[in-house]
């Protein structure tokens, strides 16, 4: 990797020490072989041989699942921590916002603190000045500047330290999940002054879990997973795994099947088909959908009223067929007997869906099958080209429908 980046990170690894702290004295190296423990087993990797660069002035995100090694990767960078193993290395004034009070002095007031940042930046007392009111303005504190931090909540002290260290000229700015904290009001402003500096020729490394802004800010990400580098390419493309991955780790927890739900009558198998009759758990938007469901019971069941729903993981139905609505139940069926309910079109947008399934009996009272997960599907669909095509698409509303723009000039 040549030098001339902004930073660029060889085969780095970081281990941390598992449980008590071990210290590099001769009571703990006693206390070490006592309880027969190898270097190696104390340790756990928090990073495993990462290798990645940035060039100057442009902005990287670095997204993954909790524990995947983010911000580990971000403190080595910021001199937090030091490698275990490899080397990093960058060029220019670096600025890092890794925790909300990161960089303030709680004793300090808002005013001592921008002074303060400022000198450990190497700047000039000159520089500091000129960029001074534009600090305690983008932070809206003016009336509480003369107070000491360790008074200011938490929306406070982000927005004293994302407008001090995004102020104070940085080459490097690294921020970590700080947004997660502030208004939404704020969350745009820090969004705005972000997309300015990478115009300006600033270098951005960004980690958060709000992939939308990840998406309209980060030309390019990483995705670690496990402390590895599992994907690096264009910011679409690495959201679409990620999120893939992510549903993959969803349906591994769930399990394949609730078939078996406890209840009078039991679910024996849940299968899903196209229109056409064929097995499949991958649809396109608007297509139709069956699902195949086959109950078995100690004898004949007499009005059971199958009750269907389909989610996406957060609270609450997307769709609903149930004979409790519609008034569709069989007066009686046998021991052994399947139900088929055909959905013609799918309004929802590209993600993984689960399917749930319960049964109530006569006259929608009592429950024959208890409530339960009994098969999932994915839709798939062409990525659009707006700036939140990926993101936004796969965790806002997951309902689609046909709409036009029009617009005129007045």
């Amino acid at each position: 990797m040549s030098v001339d980046a902004a930073v660029v990170f060889e085969n780095v690894s970081k281990r941390y020490v598992r449980g008590d702290a071990q210290y590099t004295s001769l009571r703990g190296q006693l206390a070490g072989l006592v309880r027969h423990r190898e270097p190696a087993e104390r340790s756990r990797p928090a990073l495993e041989d990462v290798s990645f660069r940035v060039e100057h002035g442009e902005s990287l995100a670095l997204v993954g699942p909790n524990g995947a090694g983010k911000t580990t990767a971000l403190k080595l960078l910021a001199q937090i921590s030091r490698p275990t193993a490899g080397s990093i290395r960058f060029r220019g004034r670096l600025a890092a916002l890794i925790e909300v009070s990161s960089g303030l002095h709680p004793e300090l007031s808002g005013r001592e603190n921008i002074w303060l940042y400022g000198r450990i930046l190497g700047m000039s007392r000159a520089d500091i000045r000129r960029q001074f009111d534009a600090i305690v303005e983008f932070s809206e504190l003016g009336d509480v500047l003369e107070r000491p931090v360790k008074m200011y909540s938490s929306g406070m002290e982000l927005r004293l330290g994302f407008s001090i260290a995004s102020h104070l000229d940085p080459d490097i700015f690294i921020v970590d999940e700080a947004l997660a904290v502030g208004d939404a009001g704020f969350q745009a402003k820090c969004v705005e002054r972000m997309t300015a500096l990478v115009r300006e020729g600033r270098t951005l490394l960004f980690v958060s879990h709000n992939l939308q802004a990840v998406e309209a800010l980060c030309e390019r990400s990483l995705f670690l997973l496990g402390g590895r580098l599992e994907m690096e390419g264009p910011s679409r493309e690495v959201i679409a795994r990620y999120l893939e991955w992510t549903d993959e780790h969803r349906q591994r927890l769930l399990g394949e099947s609730a078939a078996g739900a406890r209840g009078p009558v039991r679910l024996t198998a849940a299968t899903l088909h196209g229109l056409d009759g064929a097995e499949r758990y991958e649809f396109e938007p608007g297509e139709g959908l069956e699902v195949r469901l086959r109950f078995e019971s100690d004898g004949p069941v007499r009005g059971p009223h199958v009750n269907l729903g389909i989610s996406d993981a957060r609270a609450g139905l997307l769709v609903q067929c149930s004979m409790l609505h519609d008034g569709r139940a069989p007066e009686e069926m046998p021991a052994s007997w399947e139900c088929r309910c055909r959905i013609e079109s799918l309004p929802l947008k590209p993600r993984l869906y689960d399917v749930f399934c319960d049964v109530y009996g006569e006259r929608g009272h009592g429950v024959l099958s208890e409530w339960s997960r009994v098969a999932a599907f994915r839709v798939v669909g062409v990525m659009g080209g707006g700036p939140l095509a990926v993101s936004d698409v796969d965790t806002s509303g997951p309902v689609s429908v046909g709409y036009d723009w029009r617009l005129e000039a007045r």
